[in-house]
């Protein structure tokens, strides 16, 4: 089986059209027929079931596309870390972050990143856990930052964790809420305000804090689900609403007094666990070892208070 063969295939599993996927691969829709016929000969199984309108992937089919795409991220790895080696091509790095990581961490490093190797080409994606790791997975990251404990990625055997500083848990709100007032704060003093919250908040944490966060309960005060946090720290400032969230996504509105952290008594005591997270089976590039040197280097300057 050719390389060629396997890229065609990919493709055309991808747009599920024969046509769509030979003019995306500039071929001639029989010569994408006669491609998938010859893996299908050499393999000696069937990878499409076909019909006279459309196709379905077989199970070998689905196998192959699982496997397929590791294998061809791997060629075009090797032949990226050639070129780069040569000089030929610029080295490529693409990263992936889930929202709070990507403002928190990731966005200082990647600029210090920049600034030593100007001639990288370096992308960034921002999206849920999951889903950064379906890209892993498939290899078009080389590597993600996000919550791996509750998440429960860090109990994958496919893949590596490098773990960041712990962060904590905290409900955070404007200066002068009411809940400010209080000598004493508890956990149920919250139920009478909205409530804001990461929409990708895994059911476990949220079971810890019981009915808090169940849109149900009969004193429901109104919930905001974010995805992006950036968005609803001017929010915060404008109305009651008391948002949990890991502290170092508020590090610098705390020091400066926009936002504070309330001290609740009974809190369930919460660390987010972020990591950096590569696949076991994937040797990195010279070039994302060295991010993660600098941004496990800067993470553990800044644990120690330096």
């Amino acid at each position: 089986m050719e390389l060629r063969h396997l890229r065609h295939f990919i493709v055309l599993a991808r747009l599920k059209s024969f046509s769509k996927a030979a003019e995306e691969l500039h071929l001639a829709q029989p010569s994408l027929s006669r491609s998938i016929q010859k893996m299908e000969e050499r393999l000696g199984a069937s990878l499409l079931a076909r019909d006279e309108k459309q196709f379905a992937l077989t199970e070998y089919g689905r196998l192959v596309l699982a496997q397929g795409e590791l294998i061809v991220s791997q060629m075009e790895y090797l032949e990226s870390e050639i070129k780069a080696k040569q000089g030929i091509e610029k080295a490529k790095l693409v990263i992936g972050a889930s929202p709070i990581p990507s403002n928190s961490i990731i966005g200082p490093i990647v600029g210090r990143f920049i600034r030593d190797n100007p001639e990288i080409s370096l992308e960034l994606k921002v999206e849920s856990w999951n889903r950064l790791y379906q890209q892993l997975l498939k290899g078009h990251l080389d590597m993600f930052i996000a919550e791996t404990n509750a998440t429960l990625l860090d109990q994958h055997d496919n893949l590596v964790t490098q773990c960041l500083p712990q962060s904590q848990a905290i409900f955070c709100c404007r200066p002068n809420h009411p809940l400010t007032r209080l000598s004493r704060i508890y956990l149920p003093s919250l139920r009478d305000y909205p409530l804001g919250m990461p929409s990708a908040m895994p059911q476990l944490l949220k079971q810890r804090f019981e009915d808090l966060f169940d849109e149900e309960r009969h004193d429901f005060a109104g919930l905001v689900k974010y995805a992006q946090f950036q968005a609803i720290k001017s929010a915060i400032k404008e109305c009651d609403m008391v948002v949990i969230t890991p502290d170092i996504s508020v590090r610098e509105e705390l020091l400066s007094g926009e936002l504070i952290a309330l001290d609740v008594v009974g809190i369930p005591s919460i660390n987010a666990s972020y990591s950096v997270v590569s696949m076991r089976n994937r040797r990195l590039s010279q070039t994302a070892s060295q991010f993660i040197e600098l941004l496990l280097g800067d993470s553990a300057v800044e644990a120690v208070g330096f």
